[in-house]
């Protein structure tokens, strides 16, 4: 069994040409661009219809929607395969997905599911989650964006930073609170079209991720119909957090993909760099940083897809186990990054060789979805009975 037949271990047939014709697209499609488009700080809102004609930003969705209808496990190997030629074409995926999709699919009305899920899953939308403000990241609970309701309608007021794709998508997922002083209770969650009268944004300089159109939003007196209401008023923050289970399994999946790209390009430099008369991958120092690449990535990928396996067999939350995920192959991620510049010496830190912007873009990934200190936090809090755990699945008991 070579290295490469590893990833396919303990896959249908069906997931592993999920993967294989995943791969292939992202080959042709978004390798060869996706440095053109970083020095450029060109958005790839052509490559996103691309993914969507191909039913890659419905994963999770019910046909009857306009979904794939694919298992979850084949979700995250879509994740890992587009983050391993693109960090922002994954993104795309993993939020419309992960975040937006799963709460209107499980929140929604009959109505929203036509009027907003159909044409996101269908590929013909893509949409933007406005969760993070400056004030706070992780703390969704102490948000400062306000509702307040006005007849048929609520008033919108507050800002969102660090919101991807917030230029170019067609359907943003708000969060905002209609009481402050209930806390995580009085946070609601809204669909809202980014086109509406108050709404503005100011895409931000950053050091990394040019092209992945990042925003601060603005919200000054929006209106938004009371049909846009997802749930019930205070559901917002269950809501969100169902989905964030999904969210850092996708955001896992992204880390192994982008991890495996840096060990591959090592393996390939370091047989073709010749120092002291042999190629530097005769260098015991080199075999060592290599193996431990190998290792990590492979012990990742497996912790990944216990969450898709336990998604799959009907668990509905498996909070632990995707922050497990998360913060190890994110942490893997960083350190497989970092070791592949170490590979590439100089070069790593050059333009024409991608893992040096991996490890910028691996920072981005310990951040995005809850930082790794929070996921300390969470898997601690379980462990020690702070917080509850269930993870029963159908038919059994719960521990």
């Amino acid at each position: 069994m070579r290295l490469e037949d590893l990833r396919n271990f303990g896959l249908s047939e069906s997931q592993v040409m999920v993967r294989q014709n995943t791969r292939d697209f992202a080959a042709k499609a978004l390798a060869p661009v996706v440095d053109q488009y970083e020095r450029e700080g060109r958005y790839p809102r052509d490559l996103a219809a691309k993914m969507g004609e191909l039913g890659m930003l419905g994963v999770l969705v019910p046909e009857r929607y306009g979904g794939a209808a694919m298992d979850y496990v084949s979700y995250g190997i879509i994740c890992e395969e587009l983050a391993y030629s693109d960090w922002v074409c994954a993104s795309v995926v993993s939020v419309q997905n992960s975040l937006v999709n799963s709460a209107i699919l499980n929140y929604g009305t009959e109505e929203q599911k036509q009027q907003f899920l159909v044409p996101l899953a269908s590929g013909k939308c893509i949409a933007s989650a406005c969760l993070t403000e400056p004030s706070g990241g992780s703390d969704l609970a102490s948000l400062q964006s306000t509702v307040r309701r006005d007849g048929d309608e609520y008033v919108l007021n507050g800002s969102k930073i660090f919101i991807s794709h917030a230029n170019h998508a067609d359907f943003y997922l708000v969060l905002a609170s209609i009481d402050r002083t209930l806390k995580h209770k009085g946070i609601c969650a809204f669909i809202l079209d980014p086109r509406s009268p108050g709404v503005t944004k100011r895409k931000l300089p950053m050091h990394t991720l040019k092209r992945g159109d990042t925003c601060e939003v603005f919200f000054e007196d929006v209106r938004i119909p009371k049909g846009n209401l997802l749930g019930e008023e205070g559901q917002g923050f269950r809501i969100v957090g169902a989905s964030l289970d999904v969210g850092r399994f996708s955001v896992a999946s992204r880390c192994v993909g982008q991890a495996q790209a840096c060990v591959d390009l090592s393996i390939k430099y370091a047989k073709e760099r010749v120092q002291f008369g042999q190629p530097i991958a005769r260098f015991q120092m080199v075999q060592q940083l290599i193996a431990d690449m190998i290792v990590s990535v492979d012990a990742a990928r497996l912790l990944v897809q216990r969450v898709g396996r336990l998604k799959d067999a009907g668990l509905q939350r498996a909070s632990l186990e995707a922050s497990i995920g998360k913060l190890y192959a994110s942490d893997v991620n960083n350190k497989v990054a970092l070791d592949a510049v170490q590979i590439h010496g100089g070069y790593g830190l050059a333009e024409e060789f991608p893992v040096g912007r991996y490890v910028l873009e691996s920072k981005v990934l310990m951040i995005g979805e809850g930082t790794n200190q929070l996921q300390r936090v969470l898997i601690a809090e379980y462990a020690l009975g702070i917080r509850q755990y269930e993870a029963s699945l159908p038919g059994q008991r719960p521990a």
